[in-house]
């Protein structure tokens, strides 16, 4: 399942080349960067982590890429002595590739960053600082923005239906021009801060078991991290005065089909494990609506424009894959069968 090249602070020969980071300093910060196809945009994300002056150990998780994606992570590795290459035999998914490292992170704090981000030269000094001088809070996460600067949806107060309308139902360029309008950019106490650049401290990621491997790809899996997190007790805190540049969208791009099929799937999972059975069939049938009138729509269109007929073909796999593949099909066809096991046994 996983290939493990190298040590971060013994294997790797070559010196580290990054400022205030030597291998006889323990790390403060654990990084975990999950790639896949991110050839074009993670090497400044890394570079701009080598970067800062707090002692970092980093983690670069490739889920088997096709491209040459996992031969720039195993480079890396070879050529810093705290950047450690984990490649994936296959792809496990956002929340799983970020679990890969869970037993092997030493610094106090595990910062999880996506490939298409870029950190400041003070974001990650400010992250760390800010939970050194605040032991109650357990997960904080900074101001994203674009790459002209401006700022976009960084956190969420809530989720419930009205969001998944809003995120799953409309095109995505409004649902992302609904929250980069009408988001507070204040400090604050959300319900989750964003998966795209999220510190938390390490105890409370192993108490916690780390990220739920059910969510694939989804935007819930930083939502359902942080409420197990607030289970034990801490704060989850947004800084705007800290920023990461993040591009978002990759994903889709490179893997269309993925992106719808799992993040539709995430959310009926998420609502079924934190609302309830009732919310979870209200979220099914939404999103079946949702794909089935998407496909028929791009239909139509592809009668006069090719790249319709994909996207029309895209939503019809999903809304097949919804009927009969979901999470509540899923639990239900599971239970069934443990009932009838035990009945056999009996």
């Amino acid at each position: 399942m996983l290939s493990d090249i190298g040590n971060p602070m013994e294997t790797n020969s070559g010196p580290t080349k990054s400022a205030g980071v030597r291998g006889d300093l323990h790390p403060r910060v654990s990084v975990i960067v999950v790639t896949y196809c991110s050839s074009n945009e993670f090497a400044d994300c890394v570079d701009s982590v080598l970067r800062q002056p707090v002692p970092t150990e980093v983690f670069l998780v490739d889920n088997a890429s096709p491209d040459k994606t996992g031969q720039m992570v195993a480079d890396y590795a070879s050529r810093f002595e705290n950047v450690r290459a984990i490649l994936n035999q296959e792809n496990l998914g956002l929340a799983a590739g970020n679990n890969a490292a869970l037993g092997s992170c030493r610094g106090d704090y595990v910062l999880f960053l996506n490939p298409d981000t870029v950190l400041r030269e003070d974001t990650l000094s400010q992250l760390v600082n800010f939970l050194d001088r605040n032991q109650d809070v357990g997960v904080v996460g900074p101001k994203n923005l674009y790459a002209d600067g401006k700022p976009h949806s960084s956190f969420h107060k809530h989720w419930g239906l009205l969001h998944v309308l809003v995120w799953r139902i409309l095109p995505y360029r409004f649902a992302r021009a609904y929250y980069d309008r009408f988001s507070s950019y204040k400090f604050h106490d959300p319900l989750f801060v964003s998966g795209a650049c999220l510190l938390i401290r390490h105890s409370v990621f192993e108490r916690i078991g780390g990220y739920d491997p059910e969510y694939f790809l989804t935007v819930e899996d930083a939502c359902d991290l942080c409420i197990r997190a607030r289970e034990t007790g801490c704060r989850v805190v947004f800084l705007p005065n800290a920023h990461v540049v993040h591009i978002g969208g990759r994903s889709a791009v490179q893997a269309p089909y993925v992106v719808v099929w799992q993040g539709y799937r995430g959310t009926i999972y998420h609502f079924l494990k934190h609302k309830g059975f009732a919310q979870a069939l209200i979220v099914l049938m939404l999103l079946l609506m949702s794909a089935g009138l998407r496909s028929a729509i791009a239909a139509a269109l592809g009668i006069f424009n090719d790249k319709y007929r994909s996207i029309a073909r895209i939503y019809a796999r999903v809304w097949w894959n919804l009927l009969f593949h979901n999470p509540i099909t899923v639990m239900v066809w599971r239970l069934s069968s443990s009932v009838s096991s035990s009945v056999g046994g009996g």
